[in-house]
């Protein structure tokens, strides 16, 4: 299971959006835009890491990337690699969803564990761990805290 990529990505400048368009010739329904040079590859980054999650998911066959050489972009554009590891983006998406169960795991804390540490029912850390029921933002900040300021 591969988790590091580069596929070209053609950027091509939209003078009637003001916008460089993205896409990858190699990866159907993979576009995006930005607008500038450094938005539109990170943003071209986070599509094509998304794209290559759901198709690891799907245990879909990626393909080889064409060769930067055949492609052109026209005028005003530009051909890049653009580089994903999707384990890495998998960690940040975890951590956004979840923070309580993402500083739970770095922290090597198990569910009994935290709910100890919060005096908390073991149930309710449960269902937080589940993405089930999460308490407001500003109370998963204050776990998050008392996580970190234990491990």
């Amino acid at each position: 299971n591969m988790s590091k990529y580069a596929f070209p990505a053609i950027f091509r400048w939209d003078e009637e959006e003001q916008v460089y368009d993205v896409t990858f010739p190699d990866i159907e329904n993979c576009f995006t835009a930005g607008e500038n040079q450094p938005e539109a590859l990170e943003n071209a980054a986070d599509a094509l890491a998304l794209i290559l999650c759901d198709m690891e998911d799907e245990h879909a066959v990626i393909p080889l990337p064409a060769p930067l050489d055949t492609l052109s972009a026209g005028e005003k554009g530009f051909v890049s690699l653009v580089a994903a590891d999707t384990d890495a983006y998998r960690e940040i998406i975890e951590r956004e969803n979840n923070p309580i169960k993402y500083a739970r795991k770095q922290a090597g804390l198990n569910i009994k564990m935290l709910a100890e540490l919060l005096g908390a029912p073991y149930r309710t850390v449960q269902e937080w761990n589940a993405g089930r029921r999460l308490p407001p933002p500003w109370v998963q900040r204050l776990i998050v805290e008392k996580i970190e300021a234990n491990a």
